[in-house]
């Protein structure tokens, strides 16, 4: 009785980690966006996590899961919508604001910035793949998915050094 009782409970456990993993990761991101993003400046930020975080996520996610069939969402429980988990756009929107906001203004610092945001990225990918909520192909992760993603954060950083307000009121 002990030992099933035992593996109820780490079952329960392990439900409750994958059910609370990103309503936790996004409660946290929102306050680290209150409190390092200027009032004023959140809805610039905002757009960009919008197009480049939520929209870049759902694009990927359905090219990446849909057609190439390389990574999947599963264990989404009540957050499972047309195969994704509903929970990793506004993730992702978060994510970016706060990638942006961090942003060096020079560019020698850009790179290993986008390169780190790169291997920070996999390793996410990796906590969220042992948490239970997301697969992928064995050859996929780490290389091919370090590659997606290091050119997934050089192109928000080119976008948004390029059409920022916010970019050229920091740099003054």
């Amino acid at each position: 009785m002990g030992k099933c009782q035992t593996s109820s409970n780490l079952k329960a456990g392990v439900f409750m980690l994958s059910t609370l993993f990103y309503p936790t990761y996004i409660l946290l991101a929102f306050i680290t966006v209150l409190l390092f993003i200027p009032q004023k400046d959140i809805k610039n930020y905002f757009i960009y996590g919008i197009l480049f975080g939520g929209l870049g996520d759902i694009i990927v996610v359905a090219l990446f899961q849909n057609v190439f069939h390389f990574i999947s969402f599963k264990n989404a429980g009540i957050f499972s919508v047309l195969g994704q988990n509903l929970l990793s756009p506004p993730s992702w929107i978060l994510t970016v604001m706060i990638y942006l906001r961090f942003l060096p203004h020079r560019k020698v610092f850009q790179y290993p910035y986008v390169l780190a945001f790169g291997a920070f990225s996999v390793g996410y990918g990796y906590l969220v793949h042992n948490v239970g909520l997301f697969d992928f192909r064995p050859w996929f992760y780490p290389f091919f998915g370090y590659l997606t993603f290091a050119m997934w954060w050089a192109t928000i950083t080119w976008v948004f050094v390029k059409t920022s307000s916010l970019v050229q009121r920091n740099l003054v």
